[in-house]
């Protein structure tokens, strides 16, 4: 049966703003006559890497929770069934996850920033990036617990969330008070402690398993300046050993490092080190990275929006992946290790002449992140002692996609291999929800949350209709 637009809108069954994709997809249930171009539609299915995008058959671009319901309605029902996808920021990288070859749902209209500085929460709009409401926050001298890379969305917080006030704070699920969300059956309701607690459970981490979650808001925390930027080095035994000793003896919660070993050819390979520090002064805890001679350095006092926008790491609109893994402290033989197989990777991918661009970790010592754990999808207990070690592959063909899936899988093993025999990981530790490969068994993601995540699941969505899009599924 062929789903009708134009039918459908004179019975006030559509959102206002809904762009359509020509020629139509072969599968697609609209009529082909009526599907027409659109100014937007492009930007609706953007994505910060191509190797996630997919050409949707319409996009969508609702504007309230009264339209997020319709669209949901028109989605679920058992002559239509479509496939489709959610988008804030479009910075997944897993291909389907916020991309379909069906409905692209774009929550670029849902931009609200409230500070309550009464109850000391924000309201944010899940169509918001972090960097932009980092920026609306600062006049008020506040921040709250978001992603710590420009164009990051707010969905971020559904999978974790990590920040770089996470060692102060906790995660991103920590710091949620509630949710806005729109119910598979196009009911709208508000998910906190006191209303649909379970509920609650599940969206801290849950990703997109529940229904299209409109807004959140958040604990506010105090802000003023921040110190910190990118130091870029030459590999050498003394930023090993200073990334190391950070990893092991560091106790300021203030101080947070993203450690980046990029290989970019096959003799170029660099450390780039973002340095952060809660707090308008240069900290001790650096000194050592600051005495060894860099490259390049754009280290400062700023404000958190500056110090986020130092923050781009070596990515392509072509193609690009992740994956993750648990280590609880980087000690040099792992460090060294991690060089050795992001070099072999590398290499690997010339020598079976794929169109490899680079190929980098990011190593990030947290202090204490998880000592603030709520009730959460994610298991992050505080007797973890796990960080999260993560690769990246970018390349330029994306009929190369699924080997880089395969060596990030084998690079990934390589890495976590050795740092279980140096007791530093656990094969079945937690891996991070924000940056795991697509593939990666759901069971190492939500670990024995998953019998309950399953129980809500069926009684919030009896008809799957959630199982429509992508993501981490239950």
């Amino acid at each position: 049966m062929h789903f009708n637009p134009s039918r459908a809108s004179r019975k006030g069954i559509l959102p206002r703003s809904v762009s359509y994709l020509a020629p139509c997809s072969p599968y697609t249930y609209l009529t082909p006559s009526l599907v027409t171009g659109s100014e937007t539609y492009s930007e609706d299915i953007a994505h910060s890497q191509s190797s996630a995008e997919q050409n949707s058959t319409c996009a969508v671009n609702p504007s309230s929770v009264d339209d997020l319901s319709t669209i949901i309605k028109i989605i679920g029902r058992d002559d239509i069934r479509a496939p489709f996808a959610i988008k804030g920021g479009g910075h997944a990288f897993n291909k389907g996850f916020s991309s379909t070859a069906g409905v692209q749902i774009a929550m670029a209209n849902f931009t609200s920033v409230i500070y309550n500085e009464t109850a000391g929460t924000v309201y944010v709009g899940s169509g918001h990036t972090w960097d932009q409401v980092y920026a609306i926050l600062e006049k008020d001298n506040v921040t709250v617990t978001g992603g710590r890379v420009p164009g990051v969305g707010v969905g971020l917080v559904l999978l974790g969330g990590y920040s770089w006030f996470a060692n102060q704070y906790g995660l991103g699920v920590d710091n949620v008070v509630s949710f806005d969300l729109v119910l598979p059956n196009g009911t709208f309701v508000t998910v906190s402690d006191t209303n649909h607690p379970e509920l609650l459970f599940g969206l801290r981490g849950g990703s997109n398993n529940f229904g299209i979650v409109s807004g959140l808001t958040l604990h506010a925390h105090p802000l003023g300046a921040v110190w910190g930027g990118p130091i870029t080095y030459a590999p050498s035994d003394a930023i090993s050993q200073a990334l190391s000793d950070f990893s092991l003896y560091n106790t300021d919660r203030k101080a947070q490092i993203v450690a980046n070993y990029i290989q970019s050819g096959p003799d170029q390979a660099i450390w780039e080190i973002l340095l952060f520090y809660d707090g308008g002064f240069q900290p001790a805890v650096y000194q050592p990275f600051l005495d060894i001679p860099a490259l390049s350095s754009n280290v400062s006092v700023r404000t958190l929006t500056d110090l986020v926008g130092t923050n781009n790491p070596v990515t392509t609109k072509l193609g690009g992946f992740s994956n993750t893994l648990p280590i609880s402290n980087y000690t040099l033989p792992i460090i060294a290790e991690i060089q050795h197989q992001i070099n072999v990777t590398y290499h690997r991918a010339l020598i079976a002449n794929r169109s490899v661009l680079a190929v980098q970790a990011a190593l990030e010592p947290f202090v204490g992140a998880f000592d603030f754990e709520t009730p959460s999808a994610y298991p992050h207990p505080s007797s973890s002692e796990a960080t999260h070690f993560t690769a990246f592959i970018s390349f330029s063909g994306l009929d190369d996609a699924e080997y880089v899936h395969q060596a990030l899988r084998d690079l990934s093993r390589a890495v976590q291999g050795f740092a279980v025999g140096q007791g530093r990981s656990q094969w079945d530790d937690t891996r991070s929800l924000n940056f795991a490969l697509d593939g990666t068994p759901v069971e190492l993601l939500y670990g024995e949350n998953l019998p309950k995540l399953r129980r809500i699941k069926r009684e919030v969505d009896p008809e799957d209709v959630m199982g429509l899009t992508g993501g981490f599924k239950f």
